[in-house]
């Protein structure tokens, strides 16, 4: 797509170095390809959010994803969080297609936060200025490796970097 800016992986790989599960790091996943499936996507922090106790029953935190394929794939969807460049949380989803007027739909919804993830947010909105929380964000990415379970084919890989909206709307 000519209206989509070409990062070199070099510029933002060290955010994305090492991960528990033993996976590769973001360069060695991009290496092994097929690079069009890789992309880095900017988040505008939006922190207006209730004030009350993280762990309370009425408030749900949590994100949808949906993909679409021509094939009938069984996919596994790896969402890590980085701190450093170190990943510190891993959730990994498998997902089977469900056919719908003809596409074959991969629909993960209300798919929760860990805690860690809920304490995070908190924690960063309790810092005193956007100038605090984006420099703890600087250091803290998401990496969502989308994979083929049976062939391990990387389909899509998103590597999320945030910064805090400075009006404090999502954007």
């Amino acid at each position: 797509d000519p209206n989509m800016e070409r990062i070199d992986i070099e510029k933002i790989h060290d955010k994305f170095r090492e991960f528990p599960s033993g996976e590769g790091s973001l360069k060695e996943l991009f290496e092994a390809g097929p690079s069009s499936a890789f992309f880095l996507v900017k988040f505008w922090v939006d922190l207006n959010m209730p004030t009350s106790d993280p762990k309370a029953s009425d408030i749900f935190y949590g994100h949808d994803n949906k993909y679409e394929s021509k094939e009938k794939l069984h996919i596994k969807v790896s969402t890590k969080a980085c701190s450093f460049g170190k990943g510190v949380v891993e959730k990994l989803q498998s997902v089977s297609p469900v056919a719908v007027d003809g596409r074959l739909i991969y629909d993960v919804e209300k798919s929760p936060l860990c805690e860690y993830m809920v304490s995070f947010l908190y924690k960063l909105k309790d810092l005193p200025d956007t100038k605090l929380m984006n420099n703890v964000l600087e250091n803290f990415t998401v990496l969502q490796h989308v994979t083929d379970m049976e062939t391990s084919e990387t389909l899509l890989c998103v590597a999320c970097v945030f910064e805090v909206s400075e009006t404090n709307q999502s954007q």
